[in-house]
């Protein structure tokens, strides 16, 4: 970090560190410190700043606890999500999630600290990182691991239930993909909670953003084809908001 405004938006991101704050704050707080740089220059700007806070974030998330490997997936992120969506289509805030340790991943899957339930109890959010098959295995080994390395991350924030907010979850995936499917053997882990009014709105923007992405041809695979199919037809996918319980070792 050289400029002035760089260095203040690094700090922002350090003091975050492990705090499990609101991601859009920091993001916020990011924002105001990258102020005096050139609107035209911000983009880049921001960028700088959050590659440089990758090796304070991976060097923290093994001093507590986390496994090396785990640790260097964790953020890896960054550089997965600015080369695929970007940093306006992935979001300052989760970037700002992954580089405070609030979201972290272990084996196959990233978890993300602080999350609640809608009835308000304490929770551990899963989403899907984009590296793969969604193998039932590895998702079992990562299940098994999370919970103890989520305690030594932050101990305030244990849970008893797994939160997974997602069109992975959508109820129509089975006459799609088939039952025995990886996506559909992820998503009968949950309990889905009952539909929400956003779900449609937030399921279509999802499918568009991770399955119809720029490179998707008429041949990808029999999921493109049924998210075009049934977007061309007036119809939608949901995200669905489904819990579980976290095995008691």
């Amino acid at each position: 970090m050289t400029a002035a405004p760089e260095r203040a938006a690094h700090a922002v991101l350090l003091a975050a560190l492990g705090t499990v704050s609101d991601p859009d704050r920091i993001a916020e707080q990011l924002r105001t410190a990258l102020d005096p740089v050139r609107t035209e220059d911000r983009h880049d700007a921001t960028v700088a700043v959050l590659r440089a806070a990758r090796p304070a974030t991976a060097e923290w998330l093994r001093a507590h606890g986390l496994p090396g490997a785990d640790a260097t997936a964790s953020v890896a992120d960054v550089d997965r999500k600015l080369a695929r969506y970007g940093l306006d289509g992935t979001g300052l805030g989760w970037f700002c999630a992954v580089l405070s340790g609030r979201v972290v991943q272990i084996g196959r899957l990233q978890y993300e600290l602080g999350d609640r339930t809608a009835s308000g109890d304490p929770a551990w959010g899963v989403h899907v990182p984009e590296t793969g098959p969604l193998d039932p295995a590895a998702c079992d080994r990562s299940f098994a691991a999370a919970p103890d390395l989520l305690r030594a991350l932050s101990p305030a924030h244990s849970a008893k239930r797994w939160r997974c907010r997602s069109w992975l979850l959508d109820p129509g995936l089975p006459e799609v993909l088939g039952a025995g499917s990886n996506t559909v053997r992820f998503a009968r882990r949950f309990h889905l909670d009952p539909p929400g009014p956003d779900d449609a709105t937030e399921g279509d923007a999802s499918v568009v953003k991770f399955v119809l992405r720029p490179g998707a041809g008429p041949g990808a695979g029999r999921l493109v084809d049924a998210v075009r199919e049934r977007l061309a037809s007036g119809g939608h996918w949901t995200a669905r908001t489904g819990t579980a319980p976290v095995a008691v070792g």
